[in-house]
């Protein structure tokens, strides 16, 4: 007896705030970060020592600090992006001023598509693009291993 209430408490804890049991909880994928950050930063070197060269030292350092804010504010939304899928819904939260929450119910998904580029390929990570009734659709952030979450999300579709 004293299993089974230690067992339902352990369920309780589980569940989020709408009475479902959490499945999976998915952050931004940290290789997608990365790749982005050193593709962003190589290009504002390579441009940032053009300008150099090519004008002076004060616009250089100027356009190197604008250019660096995109990857910036992209890094800052990655980490705040949170994908939950539960036992009746997938939700996408994104909290960096504001909470944005979207989720759509598992009997209203009608397709979940991939999206990879080559470093995407290469290093695991993708975006996925879960389409539902009408024309509501949830995209992802970029996380790791999106053939194995699709899969996931497939199957939990299969079970209804």
């Amino acid at each position: 007896m004293d299993q089974g209430s230690d067992k339902s408490t352990a369920e309780s804890s589980d569940k989020d705030s709408l009475g479902g049991v959490i499945i999976e909880e998915r952050r931004a994928s940290v290789r997608a970060i990365l790749v982005t950050l050193v593709i962003w930063f190589a290009v504002i070197f390579i441009v940032g020592v053009i300008i150099l060269v090519q004008i002076n030292a004060s616009i250089a350092l100027l356009l190197a600090l604008l250019l660096s804010l995109f990857p910036l504010l992209s890094f800052i939304n990655w980490v705040m992006f949170r994908m939950i899928i539960d036992s009746e819904k997938i939700q996408l939260v994104r909290t960096f001023i504001f909470r944005n929450k979207e989720s759509l119910e598992f009997n209203k998904i009608e397709g979940v598509d991939i999206q990879q580029g080559p470093f995407g390929r290469a290093f695991d990570y993708g975006r996925l693009t879960i389409s539902g009734v009408g024309i509501k659709q949830l995209r992802t952030e970029p996380i790791d291993h999106p053939d194995e979450v699709a899969q996931a999300i497939r199957a939990l579709i299969a079970q209804r």
